[in-house]
């Protein structure tokens, strides 16, 4: 039997909002430039983290705050 191993590579990086701002800068320029036709889909999807990364510090989403409009600090006064 072949052993069938996933090459897949997973890369979770953190940033301040600043470079990432930087960084999807130059994925931007990257993709435009078409001079990467390989790795298009890559940039893409990186361009589609950022966006979101940012967007989500920029504007917290409402849901997950623990927010519920009442003074309760929950366990140990958190």
């Amino acid at each position: 039997m072949q052993d069938d191993k996933d090459d897949t590579v997973y890369c979770n990086i953190r940033m301040p909002v600043a470079q990432g701002r930087h960084l999807l800068q130059v994925v931007n320029a990257l993709r435009e430039s078409q001079a990467l036709p390989s790795l298009d889909r890559v940039l893409q999807d990186m361009q589609y983290e950022l966006i979101m990364g940012i967007d989500i510090v920029e504007n917290p989403p409402s849901w997950g705050t623990g927010s519920s409009g009442s003074d309760h600090k929950g366990p140990r006064g958190c």
